[in-house]
Order: structure tokens, then C-alpha cells, then sequence
């Protein structure tokens, strides 16, 4: 940007070059996610937490029922960062009760996991319309075939 405004300043010698208010505060944003690793991390894990979990989102109800959701941040997106860290500020006490309660009733099962969705995959691949009949010894054997080829 500003690079093009040297250039146009040939032809217009008065222009002046006047940065958008909005990227310099996301300029800022990512700073500050630089410089506070530990508060980018609680963030994003907390993104995790109640992603496709729904004891976990009770339990967070029962705790707060009249506070939303913690909102997802998305780097791409301006401002959603900062509102998630500002989120975590303001519900600092209350999300640690509520780490804590999911820590005691062993909540915490794995946050994601990359073979179950994989195999959702394999078996949208299998069950497609145009499929009318298979056995399920055919079925363990195209599932090992295109396992093995993925690999």
C-alpha cells in the first residue's frame, strides 16, 4: 500500500498516506497474541473444549447458564481473537471452576481424534447411493484396501 502510494505521489505531490484505522488494530491484536503465548494457548484450548461436546457444554451451563458460549476465535477474522482473550478475562474464575469440575468427572476425553474422522470419511466413500449391495466381508476388505492407500 504504501508503496503504491509512492508512486501515485509522483503524479499527486499533496497526497498524504493514511493507514486504516481497523488494520492497525489487528496488527496490534497479533502482537499481542505474540508477546502473551500462554493466553493464546488458553484461547485456543478453550476453542477445543466445547467444541462437539455436548457434557462438556452442560456442564459449562450448569456453572454460567446466563453467559454464552466463549466465542471461537478465528485469526483470518479481525477482532475475534481479542474478543475470546477478553472473554476469558472477564470469565476467568468461572472457566477454572469449570476446567475443574471437567478435570473431576473425567469429562476430558480426547478433544479430537483423526482416526474416527478418517473412518467417517472411508465410510461416505462406501455408502454411496450408486452402491446396492455388499457384504460386510467385502466391506473389511475395501476398508483395509483404502486404508493402506492413504498411507
Amino acid at each position: 500500500m504504501i508503496k503504491a502510494g509512492k508512486t501515485l505521489n509522483v503524479f499527486f505531490p499533496n497526497m498524504i498516506h493514511i493507514s486504516c484505522l481497523t488494520h492497525m488494530i489487528q496488527r496490534l491484536a497479533e502482537k499481542v497474541r505474540e508477546m502473551y503465548p500462554n493466553v493464546n494457548t488458553l484461547v485456543s484450548n478453550l476453542k477445543k473444549v466445547f467444541l462437539k461436546a455436548l457434557q462438556r457444554v452442560d456442564v459449562y451451563k450448569e456453572i454460567m447458564p446466563s453467559v454464552p458460549l466463549p466465542p471461537e476465535p478465528v485469526l483470518t477474522r479481525w477482532g475475534t481473537w481479542i474478543k475470546a482473550a477478553n472473554f476469558c478475562a472477564d470469565h476467568f474464575d468461572n472457566l477454572k471452576i469449570i476446567l475443574q469440575k471437567l478435570e473431576d468427572k473425567n469429562v476430558f476425553a480426547p478433544i479430537t481424534s483423526v482416526d474416527v474422522e478418517r473412518s467417517f470419511s472411508t465410510y461416505k466413500s462406501i455408502l454411496t447411493e450408486k452402491r446396492t449391495s455388499m457384504t460386510s466381508e467385502n466391506i473389511e476388505k475395501y476398508i483395509i484396501v483404502h486404508c493402506f492407500k492413504n498411507y
